[in-house]
């Protein structure tokens, strides 16, 4: 008997590439089930390396941020490898929320910065203001890929649409233990769980004895209890995380202090920041803040400064409330 999750093979078995960046820290499982159940093989450009970055700088201009530079990256070392390279347009993956305006462009940014190099392949996510391009898109996606339309929908209502919005807590990085001061990091996925872009940041706090925990060790639907009045309005989908987290991980007893780390020029970002900032500095109790940029020029001797710095003046704020 043939199972739900059975599909028709491609006419020919293609090989989808899948760059680790931007959307796919979260997304990378669901679309690579996705592919693989439709029967194509799939290759990840693994994780960020200084050549990647490099190659990625090379291709954008200066104005592009740092992930979307790395993102090209990725895509660049993809090239040659595989038969398509997969790149979602993700608007919104929800009602009333928004992905960041640069993931709206990316398959666009990307054909125009990799010149010819790769065949790109796209699917429209756009749950908040026009869910039926996402229908569109995959019979677009299944004819180039040789497989009929059915049965890419098939897969995607089963194994993508449910994980875009689970909740779960993605990305967990770790669990509190007994007398272990908590240090909260904030920010985007694609920035904070990359060891490249975020200097080891995470390992970084952990060696220095602390507990690190992000937004993304707290469910989703609690992060957006605590994100409560903006869910109203369409808002920034990372914004809800990182707010809503933020609040929530504020309320731990055990909590020292928080590091919002932000890529130089982050639209998103100049709203969120400042807005997670004033949340937490109105609060009833004081919890130290550090705010991290970094982009392509950063040093990391300057960047150590800043966090033994911020682990002081939290050594010393804990002796005080002793």
């Amino acid at each position: 008997m043939r199972s739900d999750t059975d599909v028709t093979k491609p006419l020919e078995t293609v090989t989808v590439g899948i760059p680790e960046g931007l959307m796919f820290f979260e997304q990378k499982t669901l679309w690579k089930n996705f592919f693989e159940r439709l029967g194509c093989r799939v290759i990840c450009s693994g994780c960020t390396t200084r050549d990647i970055l490099n190659s990625g700088i090379s291709l954008c201009c200066n104005e592009t941020c740092l992930p979307v530079k790395a993102f090209a990256g990725h895509a660049l070392s993809l090239c040659g490898k595989a038969d398509y390279i997969f790149i979602p347009r993700c608007a919104s993956v929800c009602p009333h929320e928004k992905s960041c305006p640069k993931f709206c462009g990316l398959p666009d940014e990307m054909r125009i910065s990799l010149k010819g190099r790769a065949d790109i392949i796209s699917a429209d996510i756009d749950y908040n203001r026009n869910p039926q391009k996402t229908r569109k898109s995959l019979a677009s996606l299944s004819g180039r890929l040789g497989i009929p339309c059915k049965a890419a929908e098939l897969v995607f209502n089963g194994c993508v649409k449910p994980g875009l919005t689970a909740d779960i807590s993605p990305n967990a990085s770790g669990s509190m233990r007994l007398g272990v001061p908590v240090v909260a990091v904030l920010g985007h996925p694609y920035i904070i769980f990359d060891s490249l872009l975020s200097m080891g940041l995470i390992d970084k706090l952990r060696n220095a004895g602390y507990c690190v925990l992000t937004p993304y060790d707290v469910r989703r639907s609690v992060r957006r209890k605590y994100a409560g009045r903006f869910l109203s309005t369409s808002f920034f989908e990372t914004g809800l995380d990182i707010v809503g987290g933020a609040k929530a991980l504020y309320g731990l007893p055990q909590l020292a202090g928080m590091v919002y780390i932000s890529p130089f020029s982050c639209g998103v970002d100049s709203v969120v920041m400042e807005l997670t900032e004033r949340i937490i500095m109105r609060g009833p109790r004081h919890i130290p803040f550090l705010k991290l940029t970094v982009d392509e020029h950063s040093g990391e001797a300057g960047f150590n400064t800043r966090i033994e710095a911020f682990l002081d003046m939290i050594s010393g704020a804990r002796r005080e409330s002793v």
